[in-house]
């Protein structure tokens, strides 16, 4: 059964996910420069800095709609680009390495938006002046740059992965495996034993992605607590105020879970489930597409 529809519907999704991407970003950019008036400079400049990654994130995605296709105990992520292999398995590593670099640059950006808004002492803001700024962006950097690493030489496909796929991708997408870029997970070789090398890019995949997702949870608990005892010498409109930008930390830190961490490790740890199953399971990451613009939203709307 050809599966080929869905990769158009993806393909359909994704570039809609640019265009919203580009109109809402641009925007936001445009209005934090020039129409943003109250808040901190390093945390304007952080702002824009956020909206070009997401601006790059899709931007490469739009090069190359890499989709996700699971086949029992592997996974492989292909695309149908028009550039060479060589070309497309390092678009696809980069893309891998800005999508870590946004979940990286996200905990920054929230640590350093909840303190501002609640007007609490924070050393990041104060310290973090004119080149020092560059310090701060070294993190998201380096996670990325480590993301992309992991793609480009753990996730490689290699020909016992080709081989498992091969009748897969030409039933599905009349595609010579041999011809394809991308990266791969087959969970077990032809005897049932653990794939230690697909293990270990899970392992990394996951853990560069939780130790982000830990930063947020961390900071967000302890601006919790620090806010209910603040809220204790306040007003009432003032205690409302600041439990509403509460709420918006909730809600970006929702955002991308659902849309960026759930469906990542969902697609890289079902393998290990050795389903028998042959699912296009690139349309549940279509959920890429739509974080960008809608981290735009929250941050022009709250």
């Amino acid at each position: 059964m050809s599966s080929l529809p869905v990769y158009h519907v993806a393909h359909i999704f994704s570039t809609c996910g640019f265009i919203s991407t580009v109109v809402l970003n641009l925007s936001f950019i445009f209005l934090t420069i020039f129409h943003t008036r109250q808040i901190d400079n390093t945390y304007k400049e952080l702002l824009i800095v956020f909206s070009v990654l997401c601006l790059i994130f899709s931007f490469i995605e739009v090069l190359v709609h890499p989709f996700f296709h699971s086949y029992n105990g592997g996974m492989i992520n292909f695309n149908m680009a028009k550039w060479s292999n060589e070309v497309a398995t390092y678009l696809i590593a980069s893309y891998s390495g800005v999508y870590v670099s946004i979940v990286s640059f996200f905990t920054i950006l929230d640590y350093d938006e909840v303190s501002l808004k609640k007007k609490l002492f924070n050393p990041l803001v104060s310290f973090f002046k004119g080149w020092k700024l560059i310090i701060l962006l070294s993190w998201s950097i380096f996670s990325g740059i480590i993301g992309g690493a992991i793609v480009l030489h753990l996730g490689r496909i290699d020909d016992y992965s080709r081989d498992y796929m091969r009748n897969v991708m030409l039933e599905h997408y009349n595609l010579d495996v041999n011809e394809i870029s991308g990266y791969a997970v087959v969970a077990y070789d032809q005897n049932g034993n653990l794939r230690w090398i697909s293990l270990i890019f899970i392992i990394a995949s996951i853990a560069i992605l939780g130790v982000q997702f830990l930063i947020v949870g961390v900071c967000g608990l302890q601006m919790h607590f620090r806010m209910n005892e603040m809220l204790k010498n306040v007003s009432e409109t003032h205690r409302r105020l600041q439990k509403q930008f509460f709420k918006s930390l909730v809600l970006q830190i929702t955002s991308p879970t659902l849309t960026f961490y759930i469906p990542a490790v969902a697609i890289l740890t079902v393998s290990f489930l050795n389903l028998e199953w042959s699912l296009p399971t690139g349309l549940i990451v279509c959920s890429f597409s739509i974080y960008p613009p809608i981290d735009s939203l929250i941050l022009m709307l709250i």
